[in-house]
């Protein structure tokens, strides 16, 4: 291999003129782009982070918020069975009541009833007494004649019963 000396320095002399070159040219730009990529993808990586955070923080404060949402409507159920349990014993202390009301002007109306049957019936027996007595005062009595009287007057009460 025939290698010179001079070519070989000439070759080195122009790669590092050309990595100067390059430096002063395209190294700073291309650097800076790199450093603005970084900091675009740092600066993503942070939003990410802070939107994560957020996002935690409000799924956090959604489940707060549903718990809460969640006692609310137990609570109030517990009221609604507590007002429907109440509603139903003064339901049934209203028809108890009712109830024993009406038992009592049924026992009005059947006293009064029976007042009126006895009324009824003594007005009867009067009646059939004073009927006897006129039949007796009437027709002469002898002794078969008045127990023949008597049994007519019990056969007919008997029969307004």
């Amino acid at each position: 291999m025939n290698l010179e000396i001079q070519q070989i320095l000439t070759q080195a002399i122009g790669f590092l003129v050309l990595l100067f070159i390059l430096k002063k040219i395209a190294w700073k730009p291309l650097l800076s782009l790199l450093d603005e990529r970084r900091e675009k993808i740092s600066s993503e990586f942070r939003n990410i982070e802070r939107t994560k955070s957020e996002l935690s923080r409000l799924e956090q404060d959604y489940k707060a918020r549903l718990a809460e949402i969640e006692a609310q409507a137990r609570q109030k159920i517990q009221e609604a069975i507590a007002e429907g349990q109440r509603i139903a014993v003064e339901v049934q202390e209203k028809a108890r009541e009712e109830g024993k009301n009406i038992l009592n002007k049924a026992k009005d109306n059947i006293e009064l009833e029976i007042a009126k049957a006895r009324v009824e019936l003594r007005n009867q027996v009067a009646s059939l007494a004073i009927r006897a007595a006129e039949k007796v005062i009437k027709e002469e009595l002898t002794e078969e004649r008045h127990k023949r009287l008597v049994t007519e007057f019990i056969d007919e009460a008997g029969q307004l019963r």
